[in-house]
């Protein structure tokens, strides 16, 4: 089973992640297969070739189904975005090579990226209290306010990566930390709006390009700044 990033923008949950931004997932077993997007990519290929008696399928179903129920049935929300902040952080450090040698600041984004991971880790922090406090009972019923609040803060922290302008050129993709590549809407891109910044800088060599790179490095900045906020309570 593969659960990847939602970087490329050929898929449905596009709209959901990538415009207005809902946390999702893509899960998948394998890669491509031979027929794929060929005139012999239907039923027939599938029940004869593909997978006979359908036990991949049925393996698939298996684990949506129980990703679905953990996802209905925890009074906590499952979203981890101490992971979150870490492939930031990754990501961060390969952006910081990609403009070694323009004059480009990055310490707003490592910044914003290390009050995500103070905001995460509070946050965390207060699951296990609410916890430890209310034992082995239903923690809904007894605190369900503040269990509700709590969930609040994780379901509404992806939609703060988002920006009502969108990227540049590409205004219908709103999320700053992941979009499909500019060039190949099956790639995908960290940071795709300081991505698309560096390769047009690369191509000019103009001063307005290399304002333009500083320019997205700040908009993800406070994008990630915005998420920290909503994950501390501090924003809606």
């Amino acid at each position: 089973m593969k659960i990847g990033r939602l970087g490329g923008g050929g898929s449905d949950y596009s709209a959901f992640v990538q415009h207005i931004g809902v946390p999702s997932a893509d899960l998948a077993f394998g890669e491509g297969y031979p027929v794929y997007h060929s005139m012999y990519d239907d039923f027939v290929w599938m029940e004869k070739f593909g997978d006979p008696l359908f036990q991949r399928h049925i393996a698939a179903a298996s684990v949506w189904g129980l990703v679905a129920l953990r996802l209905a049935d925890q009074e906590f929300l499952p979203f981890n975005y101490l992971s979150y902040a870490s492939e930031l952080q990754k990501s961060a450090k390969d952006l910081k090579d990609k403009v070694s040698g323009m004059g480009i600041s990055l310490i707003p984004l490592f910044k914003s990226i290390e009050e995500l991971v103070k905001a995460a880790t509070k946050i965390d922090n207060e699951k296990q209290a609410i916890v430890e406090a209310k034992g082995c009972a239903s923690i809904w019923r007894k605190d369900h306010s503040r269990v509700r609040e709590l969930n609040d803060r994780l379901m509404m922290a992806e939609r703060a990566f988002t920006d009502r302008d969108g990227l540049s050129g590409r205004p219908w993709y709103k999320h700053l930390i992941y979009a499909p590549s500019r060039h190949n809407d099956y790639g995908s891109n960290s940071f795709p709006g300081i991505e698309d910044a560096i390769l047009e800088t690369k191509n000019h060599h103009t001063a307005e390009s290399w304002h333009t790179v500083q320019h997205e490095v700040w908009r993800v900045s406070r994008a990630v700044r915005h998420a920290a906020l909503v994950l501390n309570g501090e924003l809606t």
